[in-house]
């Protein structure tokens, strides 16, 4: 049987989608932050955070999913103009700091949109895979648009010192907006992973729950109209290298979690090995995928 027929959806009643990659900026990270380094606490911190070492020049993603009866659907979003005057004004002074090296591409996030035909005001729908501020920072930009995260990942940005768990609360929308999903309630199994929600009802769109980056971090599986399925990893892996070999970054919100759905993300991969995954911060993994905007 297979995994359409077993998740009670038929081959031919899923509608394929669309996908354009749009590179929304890019820079140099820390060797040891996106592979944790060996040795105590303190010896990993040197190595993750101390300027000066060996650095890996990563990519920032957001993702245009066009589906043939829903429309026009975004997986996270790019940089405000606001970014490319000030990082520290945008991000905050902590994250601004962390980014400092970080580029946005030339263009802001709505007028890279409509280079790819679409209005922003027009937009919908936008899954975020998490709220860090390299995601968030065009949520702004899309004024009428309804945006999908997990309940306890809202519930991370609503604390005492957002700024400490990556989140700049100026970047996001109003609680109205937001449309909060409960993978403990409504997630079922689905291929290798514990919890997923399809997200239209038809195949095209599963959301995963893949925490450990962040508390309720998801990643999105695709079914394109032509070609192997998709799997947006967002940030539960920074790179291919990660999943392959259980890397785990120099922070995470829980070691164990994030070893849990690096592990379901790898047996996914083995099970389907046509399929392409895409972490949004790989060097190379998205160059796979059509290039929408450049840098």
């Amino acid at each position: 049987m297979s995994e359409a027929a077993a998740a009670g959806v038929e081959p031919n009643a899923i509608e394929g989608v669309e996908l354009d990659v749009i590179l929304t900026g890019e820079g140099p990270l820390a060797h040891g932050y996106i592979y944790r380094a060996s040795g105590n606490r303190l010896a990993q911190l040197i190595a993750g955070l101390r300027p000066g070492g060996e650095t890996l020049t990563v990519p920032c993603l957001a993702f245009v999913v066009r589906h043939p009866s829903a429309g026009t659907i975004l997986v996270d979003t790019g940089f405000h103009r606001a970014a490319r005057e000030s990082m520290r004004q945008d991000f905050g002074v902590v994250m601004g700091l962390l980014f400092r090296q970080l580029r946005p591409s030339q263009e802001p996030f709505d007028r890279q949109l409509e280079a790819c035909s679409i209005e922003p005001a027009t937009v919908q729908r936008v899954v975020m895979t998490h709220l860090h501020v390299d995601h968030t920072s065009g949520m702004r930009l899309l004024p009428n648009a309804e945006f999908v995260c997990s309940r306890e990942e809202w519930k991370a940005t609503q604390g005492r010192f957002p700024a400490a768990g990556g989140y700049a609360p100026r970047h996001l929308a109003s609680a109205s907006r937001m449309r909060l999903l409960d993978f403990e309630r409504d997630g079922k199994p689905y291929a290798t992973f514990t919890r997923a929600i399809d997200l239209l009802g038809d195949g095209s769109i599963r959301l995963l729950s893949t925490p450990g980056h962040t508390a309720g971090h998801i990643s999105v599986l695709l079914q394109p109209a032509q070609g192997p399925r998709v799997l947006l990893i967002g940030d539960a892996a920074y790179t291919l290298r990660s999943v392959s070999e259980g890397i785990l970054p120099l922070i995470t919100t829980s070691d164990r979690a994030a070893l849990r759905s690096l592990a379901e993300i790898r047996a996914f991969a083995a099970g389907e090995p046509d399929a392409i995954l895409v972490p949004t911060h790989d060097p190379v993994a998205w160059k796979q995928l059509n290039r929408s905007a450049k840098a």
